[in-house]
């Protein structure tokens, strides 16, 4: 980019020229550049985010593409069902390494998962996934094993973990991605998010803590339809957890719980539940 002298105020300039390269990056890539950038962040240090951000992009723009394999030279490997089981582990280990050697990495949220899996994925999937041929000196490109092959069981086991902690926390709020946007009443009324966390905090305020809180999972089941793009699931045990009222009066809630949950752009997300204490 070619430099321009927009003020004999070297501030001054460095500051036009910000702008100007944000009204390029708006306009070049519209909806795709959103960005407010901090109003105390350094001029030079915005200017130098902003030529990189404009590099960029104009690298993406212009990228050529191949697949992991053609990235990777073509290694020689054996196919799953030549493997020996002895042999899996080295062979699988050997190809990871080769991965980060190319500035690729597979990377897990669950597991551990068998290697036999792993190795079988790599070599008949990730082998033919397109990604660019000419990479950003000094960048990675990660793979997430579970965007190609979800773990529902675990991901409705860790909202099910996020959910009954913000409970006994009393810390639920907008962000609070593990409750659906449109939940459902007893009675079959839509609530938003926001609505049902305002019932919740009704609850909440009656009281100044819950504390010698547990819980346990004892059952989590699902099931998929649309070729897994939606589905609904549970997962149910029991719940305890202490409320105390402002003159030090504890009442104590213990039973059982169940958190009903719904498959919706790949996301789990809790839609009903039934907790001891809590009433629609």
């Amino acid at each position: 980019m070619q430099e321009e002298k927009f003020s004999d105020d070297p501030q001054e300039s460095l500051r036009i020229e910000n702008e100007v390269l944000k009204i390029k990056l708006k306009a070049q890539y519209g909806d795709a550049f959103q960005m407010e950038m901090q109003t105390d962040l350094p001029p030079a240090i915005e200017n130098q985010f902003l030529k990189s951000m404009m590099a960029f992009e104009d690298e993406y723009a212009h990228a050529e593409y191949t697949t992991v394999y053609e990235r990777l030279d073509k290694p020689a490997y054996k196919r799953m069902e030549e493997m020996e089981a002895a042999e899996i582990p080295a062979a699988l280990n050997k190809l990871m390494e080769l991965l980060n050697e190319h500035g690729l990495a597979l990377d897990f949220c669950d597991g551990p998962y068998p290697d036999e899996i792993i190795y079988r994925f790599v070599t008949e999937e990730l082998f033919a996934k397109e990604i660019e041929k000419n990479p950003i000196e000094g960048m990675t490109s990660n793979f997430i094993y579970e965007e190609f092959h979800p773990n529902h069981r675990a991901d409705i086991e860790k909202k099910t973990h996020t959910f009954l902690q913000k409970w006994v926390t009393r810390n639920f709020n907008e962000y609070s991605t593990e409750l659906s946007w449109h939940c459902i009443t007893p009675g079959g009324k839509k609530l938003s998010r926001e609505d049902l966390i305002g019932k919740m905090n009704i609850f909440f305020d009656a009281f100044v803590q819950f504390k010698d809180d547990g819980y346990n999972i004892d059952e989590i089941n699902f099931e998929l339809r649309d070729e897994g793009e939606h589905g609904m699931g549970f997962a149910e045990g029991m719940l305890k957890f202490d409320a105390v009222i402002e003159d030090g009066e504890v009442i104590h809630y213990e039973g059982p719980y169940k958190l009903y949950l719904q498959l919706e752009h790949d996301r789990w997300s809790i839609f009903y539940f039934v907790l001891p204490g809590f009433n629609w």
